[in-house]
């Protein structure tokens, strides 16, 4: 991206529209928003956003500040997107898996490729006072990626008002069909994860990422008390609201087009192997992730599409 020449054609367009505000932060480029409802920030760089907040409310997205804003480099928070696949692709379904090379497989990076590309701003619309939706785009040429041999092209859709909505579209623009797996890696904001429950996973079954992956079965409400790394199939409710309770608030996660949510605190001990984390921010954030992933992974012909989405309110 020619950032001078990106910051340009971005004035030209949208340089005009009330509570709009494009700016450099280091080596990347981020689109502020803010209405009579809420203030938002939305990086090109992987789509990703950064920060929600309504007026006079706490954030809720939780962001480092450690993050470097480098160039490659996703920020440690927000909401960064997670495709063609989730995790390490070796822990996807092998029909997912047997559509890349073993060398590919072999050296994947984790969550995909799509967080790290800068994606174009398509459109900006100002609904009302109290609502700005973004559209930001990335269109993938079949071959033109070293671990995507397909031809796609990606829409995320995010409305910030009284709610924020994010809406990932994926067509298949080939003339094959794939498979892929998915995750809005939502990082939320807590007051201090002791004091966190998570409503709406009582009696789903999980995958348990600590115990060699087995299977188990949430007996009433999440709390946290260590390390979690779960993925919770939902497939008998895949638009159940989930609730993220604290002392002092609520949060609601609405899922769309997901049947499997993840949840995951990094907690003290792998804390201090993460990049662009600061120790003791495990204490601030708990990810809780729609997603399509493990035996939710998508299969798209031809021709078709599929949206993967969340209200967060």
């Amino acid at each position: 991206m020619n950032l001078a020449e990106t910051i340009q054609d971005l004035f030209s367009r949208y340089g005009n529209l009330s509570g709009i505000t494009i700016e450099c932060q280091k080596e990347l480029l981020a689109i502020g928003v803010v209405n009579q409802a809420a203030k938002a920030e939305v990086f090109l760089q992987g789509a990703q956003v950064a920060r929600y907040q309504r007026h006079q409310e706490s954030p809720i997205l939780f962001l480092s500040r450690a993050c470097d804003y480098r160039q490659g480099l996703p920020l440690r928070g927000g909401i960064p997107l997670c495709w063609p696949w989730f995790g390490q692709l070796q822990r996807n379904p092998d029909a997912l898996q047997q559509q890349f090379s073993a060398e590919a497989r072999a050296t994947a990076p984790a969550h995909g490729f799509i967080r790290e590309r800068d994606w174009q701003l398509s459109d900006i619309r100002i609904v009302d006072e109290t609502c700005t939706v973004l559209e930001l785009s990335c269109i993938i040429a079949a071959d033109t990626e070293k671990y995507w041999p397909f031809s796609a092209a990606l829409t995320y859709t995010i409305e910030v008002g009284t709610t924020l909505k994010a809406r990932l579209n994926i067509e298949n623009r080939d003339h094959r069909h794939f498979m892929f797996s998915a995750a809005l890696h939502s990082y939320l904001q807590v007051e201090h994860i002791d004091s966190v429950c998570i409503k709406g996973f009582d009696g789903a079954s999980y995958t348990d990422a600590l115990n060699d992956w087995q299977l188990a079965t949430q007996q009433g409400d999440l709390a946290f008390a260590g390390e979690v790394d779960r993925i919770y199939h939902m497939a008998h409710a895949p638009e159940k609201t989930l609730l993220l309770m604290e002392d002092k608030r609520s949060t609601t996660i609405t899922p769309q087009g997901s049947a499997s949510t993840v949840v995951w605190n990094p907690w003290v001990e792998k804390s201090k192997g993460l990049s662009q984390f600061n120790e003791g921010d495990y204490r601030q954030m708990v990810c809780i992730e729609t997603a399509n992933a493990l035996e939710d992974c998508v299969s798209l012909a031809p021709g078709e599409s599929h949206s993967l989405g969340v209200v967060l309110q």
